[in-house]
């Protein structure tokens, strides 16, 4: 019986070689992978510190929450912010008007109790849109988020009837100069029934949480208003450190 031991061998080599291969394509997957992970995350390490300090630390996350609801009267008043009544004058708060409301802040401004957020509000001109200046726009949009979260041009004001639309940025570049690329990190923890409060021209507005969605970044439906309706969108880009969709939290008018 004669055995070819040429072409055993050639076989062999074969299954070696293809062996090789694919070990090395494993390699270099999870090479890459660990490469990519690492790099993402660091991108986007302050916005992804905030998500686990919320797990981490929730009493943290809920005493400042208290802080904002008592700020805008909207919790039980803490008696050891107040100042104290000297012994002699408890009779002082009978004799002056005596403020039983918050002040309101000068600047029009976000506020967020759950997420410990309390946000200017940056206005935007309508000549891009009117315009159809889409590039243009878009840079506008950009230049706003830095100093705030961005009320969308052509939207509601706060009042009005329509859609109230505000978009911030979930995570952004490390190097921008913005102080606020993550501050709708946490947007996600806001369920139906949460609220928020937008003060417009030192008016303060409430809005309760009826809806929860993503989307993708083609789907403008989130941008239209309604006519017999006061309702508020806040936006923002998901996964956090993505542009893959669109986090949608709508809400509507209480207060």
């Amino acid at each position: 019986m004669h055995i070819d031991y040429k072409e055993e061998i050639t076989d062999l080599e074969q299954k070696i070689s293809f062996s090789e291969k694919f070990w090395q394509f494993v390699r270099f997957t999870v090479v890459t992978g660990m490469i990519f992970s690492v790099s993402f995350f660091a991108l986007n390490f302050s916005a992804y510190k905030q998500i686990f300090e919320g797990v981490i630390n929730p009493d943290a996350q809920a005493k400042a929450q208290e802080t904002l609801e008592e700020a805008m009267g909207e919790g039980e008043i803490d008696s050891s912010l107040l100042l104290p009544v000297l012994p002699d004058e408890k009779d002082v708060k009978k004799q002056f008007a005596w403020p039983d409301m918050p002040i309101a802040p000068t600047d029009n401004r976000l506020v967020i109790p759950k997420m410990g957020k309390s946000v200017p509000l940056v206005a935007m001109s309508m000549e891009n849109i009117q315009g159809e200046n889409w590039n243009e726009l878009e840079k506008q949009i950009q230049d706003g988020l830095r100093d705030g979260v961005v009320h969308y041009p052509g939207t509601a004001k706060p009042g009005q009837y329509g859609n109230v639309f505000l978009t911030g940025h979930s995570s952004y570049y490390p190097w921008d100069p913005g102080q606020f690329k993550d501050v709708f990190a946490t947007l996600g923890q806001l369920e139906p029934g949460d609220r928020y409060y937008v003060y417009f021209d030192q008016i303060k507005y409430v809005y309760e949480v009826i809806d929860k969605k993503e989307v993708y970044p083609s789907d403008v439906t989130v941008l239209e208003q309604p006519h017999d309706k006061k309702v508020s969108t806040l936006m923002t880009c998901t996964p956090v450190g993505t542009a893959l969709r669109r986090l949608i939290i709508h809400a509507e008018q209480v207060g």
